[in-house]
């Protein structure tokens, strides 16, 4: 039988173990160098990025602040037109006040003026009723003197009627009159006997005209400021009261007297 031998498979050599680690130890480095291009790109992309994100963030903090610097303008411009409103409303406010007490005050004068006019006036109408009482006192008839004074009483109370808005009613006229002065007993006394006294030739009829006169005006200025004065409070012939005004109407004939002597 043939005799086997046993072949031992061939190692490699030393240098070809060193070439194979000197390819792989190359290769390695390029990975490597690949590697650390690549960790410096990604190095550079993140400089890069890091500093967009610092500009963007400058850029907002810059826009913040000019947005709060924006703000803050607007605020002192609302503020300051608030405080000039404030002030304006305070201006027209005091004016409103004092024009108030203008208008007022105005109101009142003309009210007195208004007042002032409407009492002359209404005296007036007294005096020149006085005037044609005591001019109809001198006429020498008897009775009729009593007659005509009588329709100047009366006419004096119509014309006082129309100058303070009243209505006027003749009965209700004829009457307060009458009753006036039939309470007085001395003026009724002095206008019967002066009309009666004309009667009496020469001396009777100056005496009594002189009476006459006096006694007419002297009625007719108390029975003007009788109704005048109730007129001017708000009366009306409705509402007067005789015993309300007798006291007031002798006060006022003997005023009366003294200013018919006086004119006389």
């Amino acid at each position: 039988m043939p005799t086997q031998t046993n072949v031992a498979p061939k190692r490699p050599t030393l240098t070809q173990q060193v070439k194979t680690q000197a390819a792989q130890i190359e290769q390695l480095t390029t990975q490597l160098q690949q590697k650390e291009e690549d960790l410096t790109s990604l190095a550079r992309q993140a400089d890069a990025a890091q500093k967009a994100l610092q500009d963007q963030l400058q850029q907002s903090e810059s826009g913040r602040s000019d947005a709060s610097a924006e703000r803050d303008q607007h605020k002192k411009k609302i503020t300051s037109i608030t405080r000039k409103l404030n002030q304006k409303e305070k201006q027209i406010e005091q004016l409103t006040t004092e024009l108030t007490q203008k208008i007022a005050t105005a109101e009142t004068q003309l009210t007195e003026v208004s007042g002032q006019q409407h009492k002359i006036k209404s005296d007036n109408i007294i005096n020149l009723h006085i005037i044609s009482g005591m001019a109809l006192g001198l006429l020498p008839v008897p009775i009729l003197d009593i007659a005509a004074l009588t329709g100047v009483q009366l006419n004096l109370l119509r014309s006082l009627c129309k100058h303070h808005n009243v209505e006027f009613d003749e009965q209700k006229g004829k009457a307060f009159v009458h009753a006036l002065i039939s309470g007085t007993t001395p003026v009724a006394t002095v206008v019967g006997l002066s009309s009666v006294i004309k009667l009496i030739p020469a001396i009777g009829t100056i005496g009594g005209g002189i009476g006459m006169v006096v006694g007419s005006g002297t009625s007719i200025y108390a029975i003007g400021q009788v109704f005048a004065t109730h007129f001017r409070t708000g009366g009306t012939l409705q509402n007067f009261s005789v015993e309300h005004w007798k006291s007031f109407f002798r006060n006022k004939l003997q005023e009366g007297k003294d200013q018919i002597r006086h004119r006389l």
